[in-house]
């Protein structure tokens, strides 16, 4: 944390501050907190809580050797993942030669011989799925026991399991924080969205919110050796011509020493290169 009694080293101070009854900072507050000293440490001058024309506030405007962009931070509440590594019974999914991220989930009071069960159904299921599709496994009592979903397409010609699976109210969540960021713009200026999360693999939940689902396209021909062509859904921040001031988003783990912050740009030549180099520099994206 910066020393002295700058107005950016109290604002970050009441950041991390308790209240009276002794109640922790809200992760908001600890996201911002942790992107002002990041920022800091990059050699940058901010300005904190910018009221714009509209009557709302930008968090930050970030300055650095002449070159500046307006901040917005957004902390999702998300529910926590529970698994973090693929059991050994999902091992034969990755065998099924089909190119597509395999999202799986299930519940815990399963004994082997369901999860086994539930493991045949969802191999056969991956051989003749299509992007987008789902399966609900069900117990012998009729209730849900598991699910699978076909995620993404991805590199290789073989299955790739996750054990954590983005729905939709989740990536619906996200793309509601991208909207009441964008209604906090600051006009004259880039305004670069940044979404901070405590789970090193919501990046790709940002990237699903931001860009739309994965569908398949029959107007594209298929790459390689593909039968079908992907692409995204029109239910992206950034489909068409929605939201059309917002050019810059990144996202962010808060505990941000374990996996670097991504930067998507929606146009290759916009901002320019002084620009995206400082944006992606002060924010440490690869």
């Amino acid at each position: 944390m910066p020393a002295g009694g700058g107005t950016t080293g109290r604002y970050i101070r009441r950041l991390l501050s308790t209240d009276d009854n002794g109640t922790p900072p809200t992760t908001g507050a600890l996201a911002e907190a942790c992107i002002a000293r990041r920022l800091l440490h990059a050699g940058c001058d901010l300005e904190i809580e910018l009221e714009t024309p509209n009557g709302r506030t930008c968090d930050f405007e970030v300055s650095l050797n002449g070159t500046q962009f307006f901040l917005h931070v957004k902390s999702p509440k998300l529910p926590p993942r529970t698994r973090s590594t693929l059991p050994s019974f999902l091992r034969s999914i990755e065998q099924v030669p089909r190119p597509f991220l395999v999202e799986v989930d299930w519940r815990n009071d399963l004994n082997e011989t369901q999860l086994a069960a539930f493991a045949a159904e969802a191999r056969s299921f991956v051989k003749e799925a299509r992007m987008g599709e789902e399966l609900l496994h069900r117990d012998r009592s009729g209730r849900v026991a598991g699910n699978v979903r076909i995620g993404a397409p991805v590199d290789g010609n073989r299955a790739v399991v996750a054990v954590v699976a983005f729905d939709q109210p989740a990536i619906s969540r996200v793309g509601r924080l991208l909207e009441r960021a964008y209604d906090q713009f600051m006009p004259g200026g880039e305004n670069v969205i940044l979404i901070m999360t405590d789970d090193p693999a919501h990046d790709r939940l940002t990237d699903l919110a931001l860009l739309g689902t994965y569908v398949e396209r029959w107007d594209k021909l298929p790459r390689g050796d593909r039968h079908v062509a992907h692409g995204r859904a029109q239910d992206g921040f950034w489909a068409g011509q929605r939201f059309n001031r917002s050019r810059v988003v990144s996202w962010m783990p808060i505990d941000s020493e374990h996996k670097p912050a991504r930067v998507w740009f929606r146009q290759p030549d916009t901002p320019d290169h002084e620009l995206r180099a400082m944006i992606a520099g002060v924010l440490g994206a690869e």
